[in-house]
């Protein structure tokens, strides 16, 4: 009995505990530490891969929207609104309208070779330009009459059309490229007026719509050859822009567009930044080269070359028309720095630049244009 309340209350007696050791508390600290950094390895690495991917999907983004915007400007370069037959520019020189709508609708620039038009050279940072002329079907305007007398067109409707504007008439036999000098808006009619003179900059060199024997519009008296529009007849607002590469207000490279506008009653140009982050633009003018057009592209060649004597054509119009398709490179680039591990090599031109001295995600982004009046 003795025996047994012995070993009972053996059974009750605390036993020693053993704590960690200095050893294993290193230990575990170290396994610590090495799933910490994995944990924070992992995480840069994909916080790495996602900013590349972003900056990836935004210069794809950028890159898409720049050739939606010159594709549908250039594949229209020279549209008046309707195939004519005859066709008569009236509008005093100037250098807000680089080019004519009927004779050269399409004109380039090459970098370090050309003169750039002088309403883009503060802005212009770098690479080629592009000047596309062609009829704004944003808006069309209907003609009631037309008095080519007192240089009045009547519209159908009133109209947001301003005095200053450039503007395109066709009847699908006869177009014309004027200024509007002066309007006027009520509630029963609303006319459009295209006199000759400087009261406006640059101003009509005559009212007459009409041509002379040798085809172009009489500038040397202020009624000219006259030529009545009928009703029916259609107003454009004639649409002019330059894509050139600027650096936009944050200071980073950016595709813009002059365009066509009128300030204070005159003509005027305004630049628009369209997408950041386009580093450089080269482009190539598929030229027929054949002595009769044939309408087939034999070469492509730079903006200073397509005006060379092996392009057939007396003017540097004419050698501007045989330019059926233009091919388009752009240079995107990360907006931010740093997105790559190191500097980035990349093959723009045809030329290689294994240094370009930062960390930048670039790009390179290719689109040939056929312009379709020409086809």
């Amino acid at each position: 009995m003795m025996k047994n309340t012995k070993s009972k209350y053996l059974n009750l007696m605390p036993v020693r505990i053993r704590g960690f050791t200095l050893i294993e508390l290193m230990i575990s600290i170290t396994l610590g530490l090495v799933l910490v950094a994995g944990v924070a390895y992992t995480y840069l690495g994909n916080r790495v891969t996602y900013r590349q991917q972003d900056s990836l999907a935004r210069m794809q983004e950028g890159a898409r929207y720049a050739f939606e915007a010159l594709d549908f400007d250039i594949r229209m370069a020279g549209f008046t609104g309707c195939t004519e037959t005859t066709s008569a520019n009236v509008l005093n020189t100037t250098t807000a309208v680089d080019g004519d709508l009927f004779t050269q609708p399409l004109t380039g620039y090459q970098e370090g070779a050309s003169t750039f038009p002088t309403t883009m050279a503060a802005s212009r940072l770098r690479g080629d330009a592009i000047t596309v002329l062609r009829a704004n079907t944003d808006n069309e305007y209907i003609v009631a009459s037309h008095n080519p007398a007192s240089a009045q067109l009547q519209l159908t409707a009133n109209h947001d059309l301003k005095q200053g504007e450039i503007l395109v008439i066709t009847d699908c036999q006869h177009a014309s490229t004027f200024q509007m000098t002066n309007v006027n808006n009520n509630n029963t009619i609303a006319t459009v007026n295209h006199n000759d003179g400087t009261a406006t900059s640059p101003g009509n060199c005559t009212k007459g719509f009409g041509l002379t024997m040798t085809g172009v519009p009489d500038c040397g008296s202020a009624n000219g050859v006259a030529y009545t529009y009928p009703a029916g007849s259609r107003i454009f607002r004639l649409s002019g822009n330059t894509y050139f590469i600027g650096t936009n207000a944050a200071g980073q490279p950016a595709l813009f567009r002059q365009r066509l506008t009128q300030s204070g009653g005159n003509v005027a140009t305004t630049a628009e930044e369209l997408v950041e982050g386009v580093e450089n633009m080269q482009i190539l003018y598929g030229v027929d080269q054949s002595a009769t057009a044939d309408n087939v592209v034999d070469v492509y060649l730079t903006a200073d070359n397509v005006t060379q004597a092996a392009t057939p054509g007396a003017t540097n119009a004419e050698k501007w028309r045989r330019v059926l398709s233009v091919k388009i490179e752009l240079l995107m680039r990360s907006t931010e720095n740093n997105i790559t591990t190191a500097e980035q090599a990349y093959t723009f031109n045809g030329s290689t630049n294994p240094t370009p001295g930062d960390r930048r995600l670039r790009k390179v982004f290719t689109s040939t244009i056929a312009i379709r009046n020409r086809l």
